[in-house]
C-alpha cells in the first residue's frame, strides 16, 4: 500500500524532541519517514546511516540519542499506531466505495431502463402445482424458457422450451416476454449463433 503522507503532530514532536540538534531532528525525520513508508528499520548500522544520509562515523555517534524514540528493534509507537488507524480507515472507505458502487450502479440501471421506457422486471411467485413442478426442466440454470402459458403458440406440438433466438425473435415480434436490452440481445445471438 503507498502511503504518500503521513500525519505529524507538531506539538508532540517538538515537546519530545527540543533537545536534538538540528542534524539529529533530520536524521529522526528521515527514520520516520522510511519507517512510515516501509513499516519497518533495519537493525542494521549501515543501512541505518544511509537512511539518515549520515556519514557512518556520524551515524554511530547519534544512534544512542535517536534509538530512544524507539523500542525493541527499532519500532516506533506512535507511528505503528497511525498505520494501524490508517487501515482501520481505508478498510471501511472501501467497504463503503463497494457499497456507493452498487447502490450507483442500480440507479444507472434504472435511469437507463426509464429513459428507454422500460421497467424493472417484478417477480410474480405464486404457489407452483406439484404436477407443473414435475414438468419443469432444469438440467441447464441458463436455458432460456417460455412458457406456452404466456406466450401463445401457432404450433400445438411446441415444447415449453424455446432456443435462445426464438425466444428473442418472439419478444421482439411484440408478444410477451421481458424487454431485452440491445447489448444482451446481441451478447445471446453471438453465444446462439
Amino acid at each position: 500500500m503507498k502511503r504518500p503522507w503521513m500525519p505529524l503532530y507538531v506539538g508532540d514532536y517538538l515537546g519530545d524532541t527540543g533537545h536534538l540538534t538540528t542534524a539529529q531532528h533530520g536524521a529522526y525525520l528521515l527514520l520516520m519517514m522510511h519507517y512510515w513508508r516501509k513499516g519497518e528499520l533495519p537493525d542494521d548500522d549501515r543501512q541505518l546511516s544511509k537512511i539518515t544520509k549520515l556519514p557512518l562515523k556520524t551515524w554511530c555517534c547519534y544512534r544512542p540519542v535517536l534509538q530512544d524514540f524507539f523500542h525493541s528493534g527499532w519500532k516506533h509507537k506512535r507511528i505503528d499506531a497511525e498505520l494501524e488507524r490508517m487501515m482501520r480507515v481505508s478498510e471501511k472507505r472501501a467497504v463503503a466505495g463497494q457499497k456507493g458502487g452498487l447502490g450507483s450502479a442500480l440507479s444507472r440501471m434504472k435511469l437507463e431502463n426509464a429513459s428507454r421506457g422500460r421497467t424493472l422486471p417484478r417477480a410474480n411467485a405464486s404457489p407452483m402445482s406439484s404436477e407443473a413442478k414435475g414438468s419443469v426442466d432444469h438440467s441447464h440454470p441458463h436455458s432460456y424458457q417460455i412458457l406456452s402459458s404466456q406466450v401463445p403458440s401457432s404450433k400445438p406440438e411446441q415444447t415449453e422450451r424455446s432456443s435462445p433466438r426464438a425466444a428473442l425473435s418472439q419478444a421482439s415480434a411484440g408478444k410477451a416476454g421481458i424487454p431485452v436490452s440491445a447489448e444482451l440481445a446481441a451478447l445471446v445471438a453471438r453465444k446462439a449463433g
